[in-house]
């Protein structure tokens, strides 16, 4: 007969055979393996499953499948949804039909296609190559003559800096040519 030790496990008196296969098979045993509780009771979490009630135990096993399946439903609606977007994403791609057909002038002088043009091609003889442009902003009146010029003078609308002077003028004129109320604190000599 084997004796039976407290802690529920049943040990063999006679002397354990060594299996050679099972030696070469075995893997490295590390720290560790459930904790304080089940060294000091080995198998306690068996123990306790096999006194759990039934319903406890469809319960917990449920919960866990159901936790498990959410995780992968939700993965599953997330893929869906951004599987959906992907194949959207091949509408986003510019049509050839509305390419501009133009290339920007960094890349023309890379790749030694740049056009600069010809030498009837700007004002007043330039063509906008470096040291043959014009500076556009030192004359204003360039596309009218003098006679033009004076003529669109008559025409000008106001300028903003008089129509703020008017509107000051106009404010301190009121506030000159009005009476304003003074009210005066009469003491009574009762309430003194």
């Amino acid at each position: 007969k084997q004796p039976h030790f407290p802690s529920g496990v049943v040990k063999s008196a006679q002397a354990p055979s060594c299996d050679r296969d099972k030696m070469l098979r075995s893997g490295v045993k590390r720290g560790g393996g459930g904790g304080i509780i089940d060294k000091m009771i080995p198998g306690y979490k068996d123990r306790l499953w096999a006194a759990t009630p039934l319903g406890m135990k469809q319960y917990q096993v449920k919960s866990e499948n159901d936790k498990f399946e959410a995780g992968i439903a939700q993965h599953k609606k997330w893929q869906g949804m951004l599987l959906q977007w992907k194949s959207m994403e091949k509408s986003f791609t510019p049509s050839a039909k509305y390419r501009k057909p133009a290339v920007d002038w960094r890349r023309q002088m890379e790749r030694g296609t740049m056009f600069y043009g010809r030498w009837y091609e700007g004002p007043e003889g330039s063509d906008y190559r470096p040291g043959n442009t014009v500076d556009r902003l030192a004359n204003v009146k360039a596309p009218f003559t003098e006679a033009e010029w004076a003529e669109r003078k008559q025409y000008r609308s106001w300028d903003l800096m008089k129509l703020g002077y008017a509107g000051l003028a106009l404010f301190l004129a009121y506030r000159v040519t009005n009476e304003w109320p003074v009210v005066w604190c009469e003491e009574r000599k009762d309430d003194a």
